[in-house]
């Protein structure tokens, strides 16, 4: 299947409170740290690489929480992130990265921010018990046309 775009996101909380980034290149608005896999490299150095770059932070421990499918039936393109949660972390937060600002949120907080586009569907992945899979269809013209999660 071609047109697959992988990319990893974290969750990595303190307590009550999730670090969250301001995103202000693409895809903007408040999200988890994550990125794009780069070539030659696997799921879990993709995801260690990017909270160390995003946030400052080496992730001694990561839960893996389930997977998300974005898929648009129009164009055939498919966005799969792999989701993980990190609560043993070590290091020295950095105050902003290049792609926004970071702040600890509470996770009650959450929905009332300007979440990046479909990060509201991310939410049960990282919060509710279990792993999970989460297939979302959307295009431009009808935006988001079925959600769907499933229980591993």
């Amino acid at each position: 299947m071609k047109n697959i775009e992988l990319t990893t996101m974290c969750a990595i909380v303190k307590q009550d409170k999730v670090l969250m980034i301001n995103r202000k290149k693409s895809w903007k608005g408040w999200s988890f740290p994550g990125g794009h896999l780069e070539e030659g490299e696997s799921i879990l150095d993709c995801v260690t690489r990017e909270i160390k770059e995003e946030t400052g932070f080496f992730a001694r421990k990561l839960k893996y929480k389930g997977k998300a499918h974005f898929y648009n039936p129009e164009t055939k393109k498919r966005h799969i992130i792999e989701n993980y949660l990190c609560d043993d972390y070590e290091g020295q937060l950095v105050e902003s990265c290049d792609e926004g600002n970071l702040e600890w949120i509470r996770i009650e907080d959450i929905l009332k921010l300007d979440l990046a586009e479909g990060m509201q569907y991310r939410l049960p992945l990282f919060f509710e018990s279990g792993v999970k899979e989460l297939y979302v269809e959307w295009d431009k013209e009808n935006g988001y046309t079925r959600v769907l999660y499933q229980e591993v």
